[in-house]
């Protein structure tokens, strides 16, 4: 009989966490909007690269963040900040950076695309600090941050602690609704999970 509790109780679990209401309610919470004034460049943040053939190409992920970013500067024609050099020890040329690989992409769609890239950044705190650089040399302090809904957090608190003015903006979202049972929402438990983790690392490493 405990048995049969036990499995029904890891039935309900697992169901619960493909409800996208449910999972919505995991995610990292995002800091309040810090700005006094409207953003003035959209910052989007690599998720990394992957081999082709001799050379790499940006991840599924890194190309959807890439595409909301590029909307948005587009829209309300600002600068577009790419971030990204390689995560990791992995060996980096900068035509073959996050930010080269977005700029590229960028390039196809948006040929006169006003571009600022950072590409020597190999996490999310580096992202921040090599950002606030590049921007105040530009005499600019607000800005759009694009990056996905569970890193939206973290990505925030990194660039607030540079004094920079925030607006964060997800580039994915879980599915419209809230209560049908969903993979997509199934497949972020993970993420969010690591991101927590990566939370409480960052708390301790840096002054967040």
């Amino acid at each position: 009989m405990d048995e049969v509790m036990i499995l029904g109780m890891v039935a309900l679990v697992m169901a619960g966490a493909t409800l996208p209401a449910v999972v919505a309610r995991f995610y990292p919470p995002v800091p309040r909007r810090r700005a006094s004034s409207p953003p003035r460049a959209v910052v989007v943040l690599g998720a990394g690269r992957r081999r082709d053939g001799e050379g790499y190409r940006l991840n599924t992920l890194g190309l959807k963040r890439l595409r909301v970013a590029l909307e948005l500067a587009r829209e309300r024609q600002l600068p577009l900040l790419l971030c990204g050099g390689a995560p990791g020890g992995q060996p980096l040329l900068p035509e073959q950076s996050e930010a080269a690989l977005m700029a590229e992409v960028v390039r196809r769609r948006w040929p006169d695309a006003p571009l600022m890239l950072e590409q020597e950044s190999r996490n999310t705190w580096q992202n921040a600090v090599m950002v606030a650089r590049i921007l105040r040399l530009r005499g600019i302090e607000s800005l759009m941050l694009v990056t996905d809904q569970a890193h939206l957090c973290r990505a925030t608190l990194c660039f607030q602690a540079q004094g920079l003015e925030v607006t964060p903006h997800p580039a994915t979202l879980l599915p419209r609704r809230p209560w049908m049972p969903s993979a997509g929402a199934l497949s972020q438990m993970p993420v969010i999970w690591r991101e927590w983790l990566a939370l409480i690392w960052y708390h301790c490493k840096y002054p967040l």
